[in-house]
């Protein structure tokens, strides 16, 4: 009743929340019966690479007669019959891996593999580039005179000594690597999950390797970088004016744009090799391994050949930001050089058109000066010729005497007009615009 009750509450349920559930179960391992063949090849398709591997699988599913995956689904089981084939879209990886189980108390011929039975013209089509190739065969027993892969064979005892791996990760005549693994006691889901182990392991791998060379490349542009920022460092202490320090930036910022670049171009794969890494080390742990036949084990093979590239690539990442930084913090210095300098010309300009602006004061104080004088001159002109009128009409009257009394008057009046009119115009300038 409560169940009933509960399943018609109306839940309104992220969108998201069907596939995060579905993340939790999306790759469970396939459990083995002993023996079984296994091989997976794992191909970079591209970005256009989902699309295309799924067109491939839909293309063996018509072909068989099996169940096709859906549109836009990342991964699909085909079931053969006599072998099944289960497709996986990785971020970067679509992976293919065949299983084929073989008769009980068989050992199989050394070329004999899980791929035997699928069609070679369809394997010889699948998208993208092989980057993994691996085969696995899951016995029951070590076959007696099994011979030994090479000297640098790996065997270890896994799972609280379960089974045993033996392997030496090289690539064999058909460029497959191979592991063998021997279970003495049927457990088909452990078989399954070491089986996916290992072949993680192999994947994982590398997938992380792919940085490797990338890092090789890098580190030589980047020691070209460091040297030039080492340069710009030194140059940076001499003072060579204002120019010289300007084209200098200049360098500087071609640098950080060939720096930022490089960090465009590795940021991605240099991340996506650390976390590759985590997992090849997880799924070592997983296995709990131990030593076996005095040969090194997974997790030494790869703490010896998978580590110290890593730690390269690591140490190239970390170089190539160490010289951002040091290139952006000799950017900022020079810049504070430049703009001090420029502050300096810019505060003798403004004191070399502060002097400018009291000579012109003084210029123009002598010009309104001037303008008094000759504006009264003209203005005492004027009055001469009514004094003279005057002095026509009244015999007696005084025109030089009346001019003479008259000029202050003029003089004060005029200049007393002009200051008028300039405060006039100055309160005018000093309005806010509306």
């Amino acid at each position: 009743m409560t169940e009933d009750r509960a399943s018609r509450i109306a839940l309104r349920f992220h969108e998201d929340r069907d596939r995060l559930l579905a993340e939790a179960h999306a790759r469970p391992s396939t459990p083995l019966p002993s023996p079984t063949l296994a091989t997976r090849i794992a191909a970079l398709s591209g970005d256009d690479g989902p699309q295309i591997d799924w067109a491939h699988m839909v293309s063996l599913c018509r072909r068989l007669g099996a169940p096709e995956p859906s549109p836009g689904a990342r991964w699909c089981v085909l079931d053969a019959g006599s072998w099944r084939l289960r497709w996986e879209r990785h971020t970067e990886v679509s992976t293919w891996t065949f299983y084929r189980p073989i008769a009980e108390d068989v050992v199989p011929p050394l070329n004999e593999t899980a791929l035997d039975l699928a069609p070679r013209d369809w394997l010889a089509k699948l998208p993208g580039d092989v980057l993994v190739a691996a085969h696995i065969v899951l016995l029951r027993k070590n076959p007696p005179g099994m011979p030994v892969t090479s000297e640098e064979e790996i065997a270890s005892e896994v799972a609280d000594g379960a089974a045993q791996i033996y392997t030496d990760f090289r690539p064999g005549p058909d460029a497959f690597t191979r592991i063998r693994i021997v279970q003495p006691h049927a457990d088909a889901a452990l078989a399954g999950r070491i089986v996916q182990q290992m072949f993680e392991i192999e994947t994982y791998r590398l997938m992380a390797l792919l940085a490797f060379p990338l890092a090789g490349r890098v580190g030589a542009q980047l020691s070209r970088l460091e040297s030039q920022a080492a340069r710009a460092a030194l140059q940076v202490s001499e003072d060579g004016g204002i120019e010289a320090d300007r084209a200098l930036l200049n360098r500087l910022a071609n640098l950080a744009g060939e720096a930022q670049a490089l960090s465009g171009q590795t940021s991605f794969r240099f991340s996506a090799a650390r976390a590759y890494y985590g997992l090849v080390q997880e799924r070592i742990q997983q296995l709990r391994e131990r030593r076996l036949e005095g040969r090194p084990t997974i997790g030494e093979f790869m703490e010896r050949r998978l580590a110290p590239a890593m730690r390269t690539c690591a140490a190239v990442a970390e170089r190539l930001q160490d010289a951002i930084e040091h290139i952006s913090t000799t950017s900022q210095l020079l810049n504070t050089r430049v703009d001090v300098a420029a502050e300096v010309t810019n505060a003798n300009l403004l004191a070399s058109m502060e002097r400018r602006a009291r000579l012109q004061l003084r210029l123009q104080q002598t010009v309104e000066g001037l303008s008094v004088a000759a504006i009264s001159y003209y203005a005492l002109g004027l009055l001469g010729y009514v004094f003279k009128a005057a002095s026509d009409v009244f015999p007696k009257f005084d025109t030089g005497l009346a001019t003479g009394i008259a000029a202050p008057f003029v003089v004060l009046f005029v200049w007393w007009a002009l200051e008028q009119m300039r405060a006039r115009i100055v309160a005018e300038e000093n309005q806010p615009p509306r």
